[in-house]
């Protein structure tokens, strides 16, 4: 091959190397129908001035380093693969794996150098030689504050599965090797050698009987086998002075026999024990005649003195696999194969913590109270970070219209998922998946606690969060209604309102206070505030869907996408909360729209309601009312003022949640002896709460003070007895005194009504 035969982009390349260092030669072949082209470079490195005299430094690199750029007729879309002299010091880190008899090949990048050309061109790739060889040169190619870079593995065609989490907990003290049972699925090929995909799960060591050959059981299928077969994992002890045995030198992966194998176990200290039990396994398989091959894994455990990088622990695996066919030779001197593997973590929580780059703690487990759309999405989102809820708890199945926004994928034919399993039975296979198996209830919690007035067994003495994501009024109730001898878990509630207009996610305060009833009523009150979103919530219609012809259920229309835009944030407040503390009060989230493709999160804190007790009744104000109270008594002084308070009443829990006031009207009268409320523009004003709220929100009473401590007056009891026949719930009269809270609260009943259905005795309502 000529220059001119050379392609153009590798002249190119070639120009820029001239500017790095010293070409000497570039030499241009075509091998097999493809064109190559070898530029082999001089660089100078930046070596201290008593090295350079020595010509290297005491590691080795050379003041002048020649290194060879093989280029493919692929490039630039392929990287030159980059060598090294034949005989540069191996025992550096960051050299890529490959055979004693090629070149070394230096780890440049830690992902893969074609993104570099593409980025920063060759330069990038000169720079990075350059880079590394000087590193080299002050050994310091291994960072200390980075940790231990495992050694590479690269282009391997064997896998090994494994929880590191478990592997790295066997070492003892005195060392040792045990084996495991393991499932392989093995790959096959006409035209290539067997690959396998070997799964160890956790489980006990076995001991290596006479009768092993006879677990080796497998099956084949078109293009794979599949079978079970044994792993061997060894790791090192103690040394004679008592300390751990440390292998600190690095060395690249070289092994290829099982003489190689035994070696790099004696260098890691594993030798004797991997030794005694490669012996062990041969004499138990010297008369074994195998049909098949087996694979063998072996895992030696090398103990780092630093963090291996990315692990969170001074253990490095380094796998391996021997295809065994029976009376195989496995000690020292034995040339049989032995194929490097590459370790790929087996789904656990530390893995989808690290991935999720989660380092929190914990702080109690969450039961998930709905396995809809949200509530699945939230548990898949958790799960994926290992924080997956511990109870799941839903009373629907699976239908195929929630297929368009489960978190869920179906499986089976279309008449298995018309009558297809619970909803909280699925998601839980999902987690268990994932390694994190919930306890599911497929059950009605709301009849649950009406009946038994209790949330057990659905949380426990660990439970910090209960998750609501129903969106139902009679769920969300009925768990305030409960009251708890022991810890009470924070509610969670997080939902979407007008279609996909908003995003809602609410945390109680401590002790229920403010509580999730009073959360959504802050919830009501905010949007009825922003006119852009009042309309958009409570003023358009549920456009509901049928989902099957004669079936009295409906859905709303809604895409899955639209949905997950706000599963995914309320996940990671979500997430926050288990990580850490929860906050010291309530927390109000609300997602609103902004463009057609985005979200603004809003964050309120929401302060602990002032509670009043009337019997069994319970008022609970906000500060925000409260302070409205004392502000317009103060503008006041020396007379008695008065409005109207609005929120909701809820008889489940018999409870008043006052989350605002509206100004008395300009007709009202005021003075030391009494206040009287007017009427002047009084309509507009509550037509606009309760339209303007879609009725979430209505006039629950009045408030008025008393200048002096008392309780109602006969004109106040008469008063409320005369508007409580206006509303069919119990009406509110709160009376601020200068000490305190005084209520007074009037409910009108039909005795005609109720005449109907009490029999004679008066004892039963039928």
């Amino acid at each position: 091959m000529t220059i001119p035969d050379i392609p153009r982009a590798v002249l190119r390349a070639i120009r820029l190397i001239e500017a790095h260092g010293s070409v000497t030669g570039v030499t241009a072949r075509r091998m097999n129908g493809l064109y190559t082209t070898e530029v082999t470079v001089n660089i100078k490195t930046e070596l201290a001035n008593t090295w350079r005299a020595a010509g290297k430094s005491p590691s080795g690199v050379r003041a002048v380093e020649p290194a060879s750029f093989v280029f493919l007729d692929s490039y630039p879309m392929i990287a030159p693969v980059i060598s090294l002299r034949d005989d540069f010091d191996r025992s550096h880190p960051h050299l890529l794996p490959g055979s004693a008899d090629e070149s070394p090949q230096p780890c440049l990048v830690a992902g893969s150098p074609r993104e570099v050309l593409r980025v920063r061109g060759i330069s990038g790739l000169i720079e990075q030689i350059v880079e590394w060889l000087e590193r080299a040169a002050y050994v310091n190619l291994i960072d200390p504050e980075e940790g231990w870079e495992p050694t590479r593995r690269d282009h391997i065609d064997d896998i090994v599965v494994a929880d590191a989490s478990w592997l790295t907990a066997m070492p003892t003290r005195e060392g040792g090797c045990s084996a495991y049972l393991l499932r392989y699925v093995a790959a096959l090929s006409e035209n290539r050698s067997t690959s396998y995909l070997a799964t160890l799960a956790r489980s006990d060591p076995i001991p290596l009987s006479k009768d092993l050959s006879v677990r080796f059981k497998y099956r084949n299928g078109e293009g794979f086998r599949a079978g079970d077969a044994f792993a061997l994992v060894a790791w090192s002890g103690k040394k004679a002075d008592g300390t751990p045995y440390i292998a600190d030198r690095y060395a690249p992966e070289t092994v290829t026999t099982i003489d190689r194998l035994l070696e790099r176990a004696s260098d890691l200290g594993v030798g004797k024990h991997l030794s005694a039990k490669l012996g062990l396994l041969q004499d138990r398989l010297r008369e074994a005649t195998m049909t098949v091959p087996v694979p063998l894994v072996v895992i030696l455990l090398a103990r780092r003195p630093l963090t291996v990088i990315g692990t969170g622990s001074d253990i490095e695996l380094c796998p391996y696999i021997v295809e065994l066919s029976g009376a195989d030779a496995l000690s020292s001197g034995s040339t049989k194969i032995v194929r490097t593997a590459a370790h790929r973590d087996d789904i656990s929580v530390p893995l989808l913590r690290r991935a999720s780059a989660d380092h929190g703690g914990d702080v109690g487990t969450w039961s998930l109270i709905g396995c809809g759309s949200i509530g699945s999405k939230l548990a898949v989102h958790m799960a994926r970070m290992g924080r997956g809820p511990k109870i799941l708890v839903d009373r629907g199945n699976m239908q195929p219209h929630n297929y368009a926004r489960h978190a869920l994928l179906p499986t089976g034919s279309s008449a298995d998922i018309a009558l297809s399993s619970p909803k909280a039975t699925l998601l839980n296979e999902a987690l268990a998946v994932m390694k994190q198996p919930a306890v599911a209830h497929d059950i009605d919690i709301v009849s649950h606690i009406a009946t038994k007035r209790s949330l057990k067994p659905y949380f426990d003495e660990t439970t910090q969060l209960v998750v609501n994501t129903t969106a139902a009024a009679s769920v969300r109730e009925s768990l305030t209604s409960l009251t708890f001898t022991g810890p009470r878990p924070r509610l969670v509630e997080a939902c979407v309102m007008g279609i996909g207009k908003v995003g809602v996610f609410t945390v109680e305060g401590p002790d229920a206070n403010p509580s999730t009833v009073d959360l959504i009523c802050e919830t009501y009150a905010a949007i009825h505030r922003r006119n852009e979103l009042r309309d958009a919530v409570f003023g358009e219609a549920a456009a509901e869907i049928a989902i099957g012809q004669g079936c009295s259920t409906l859905t709303l229309p809604l895409s899955d996408s639209r949905l997950s835009m706000f599963a995914a944030p309320m996940a990671e407040r979500l997430a926050d909360l288990r990580r850490a503390e929860l906050p010291p009060g309530g927390l109000l989230m609300l997602g609103l729209p902004r463009g057609p493709l985005g979200l603004d999160w809003v964050e309120t804190a929401i302060s602990p309601r002032l509670i009043v007790k009337d019997g069994a009744m319970e008022v609970r104000i906000s500060p925000e009312v409260d302070d409205t109270i004392k502000r317009e008594i103060d503008a006041r002084a020396g007379s008695e003022t008065g409005g109207i308070i609005y929120g909701r009443y809820c008889d489940v829990t018999d409870s008043f949640h006052v989350v605002g006031t509206l100004p008395a009207p300009p007709d009202s009268e005021f003075s030391a002896d009494e206040f009287v409320l007017g009427t002047q523009g009084l309509r507009p004003l509550l037509t606009d709460l309760i339209d303007g709220s879609g009725g979430a929100l209505y006039p629950l009473g009045t408030w008025h003070n008393h200048l002096v401590p008392s309780g109602p007056s006969l004109k106040d009891m008469g008063t409320a007895v005369l508007l409580s026949g206006m509303q069919f719930f119990p009406l509110l009269m709160l009376i601020r005194t200068p000490r305190q809270y005084e209520v007074l609260t009037v409910e009108t009943l039909s005795s005609r009504a109720l005449s109907t259905y009490v029999d004679k005795n008066d004892a039963e309502i039928s």
